[in-house]
Order: C-alpha cells, then structure tokens, then sequence
C-alpha cells in the first residue's frame, strides 16, 4: 500500500468554471483529499478566479489530479512537488447512490480562522456522499481573517442534513439558501 503524499497548487479557474463540481469529482474519481488553503472565487467576476490547494492522495492520483486540472485549462501558477506526509489518511468517498430523491441545496459556510485547515469540501464528499460545487469563496492566503464559502450541494435530505451537521460540528456557521448568494456590492 502506498503511503500519502501531499502537492500544494495555486490554480487559475478560467470564467465559466464554476459549472461543474470538479473539485468533487477529483476526491470521488481519485480518492484524494482537497483542502482549500486560500480562495477568490467571485461568482460575479468568474474570470478572477483563484484557488490555493493543498490535495492529498498517492502519487499517481495526485498526477491524474493535476492532469485533469490542466485538462480544464485550469493554468497552475504555482506547484509544489510531491511529498510523502506522515498522519494523513485519505479516506474512501462515500459513493452517492441516485434514488429519485436527489436535491441541490446552496448552503453559504463562515469559515473561521481557526478551521481553515479543515478539508471541508472532502469531508462533505467522502463522509456524506455528497456531490458539492464551490459557487463562492474568499479566503485570505494567511488566514489572517474569516473566510466564507458559497456552496451547492447534492445528495439526498439525509445526506444534506448530515453534512449540515458535519460543518456545524466543526464549528462553522452555516445558512442554507433557496437560491445562490449575491455577493454583489
């Protein structure tokens, strides 16, 4: 068994990608874990769209990882090599199994300073099944302050209720919306 390795990559989201769950897909597909180190991702202004990742994972899907990125043309400004890490486990996604009562939620997560290194979106897919598309996020590079994060979510009422309850366990406060957030000023 190979033991896990850890890439940090600040990726460029061209406009438009926040259509698709693809940071979901990649814990799913590949069984990485992906925490969101720092994020600008306006969905007013798609264009500036920037994420600081830090992505978990064996060395081979850490690769695939980043090859679908570059295949999205997500442009890696910055990449770090890879490097095995101690105390990790990446855990097993939850393979969401459609029934006929599928829903999407938009929930919007204050991320405190104290939980930013809490791999929030993994921890919604692979603990609770969920399918989640990051719509939103603001969070500073030193953490220096709060972050917020604008979600959808899909899975079951159960599967969305227990992920509500994931987040709050973690001390997050979290509103869940009938229609995305306006971030607009």
């Amino acid at each position: 068994m190979e033991g896990t390795n850890c890439v940090t990559v600040r990726v460029r989201v061209p406009g438009g990608g926040q259509e698709e769950p693809v940071l979901s897909q990649l814990i799913t597909q590949y069984g990485v874990t992906i925490n969101i180190q720092a994020a600008l991702f306006d969905p007013q202004n798609q264009a500036e769209a920037w994420l600081d990742l830090e992505l978990y994972g064996t060395p081979a899907a850490l690769e695939d990882c980043l090859a679908v990125m570059r295949s999205r043309q997500w442009e890696l400004v910055s990449l770090s090599a890879i490097r095995e890490v101690t105390g990790v486990v990446t855990p097993v996604p939850v393979k969401t199994v459609p029934d006929g009562k599928v829903q999407r939620s938009h929930i919007h997560v204050r991320i405190p300073k104290a939980a930013c290194d809490v791999p929030i979106l993994s921890g919604l897919v692979s603990g609770h099944g969920l399918v989640v598309n990051l719509r939103g996020g603001l969070l500073s590079p030193n953490h220096e302050g709060d972050g917020w994060f604008d979600l959808e979510v899909q899975g079951t009422p159960a599967q969305i209720e227990s992920g509500l309850d994931y987040l709050r366990q973690r001390g997050l406060q979290v509103w869940q919306q009938a229609q995305p957030a306006d971030w607009s000023v």
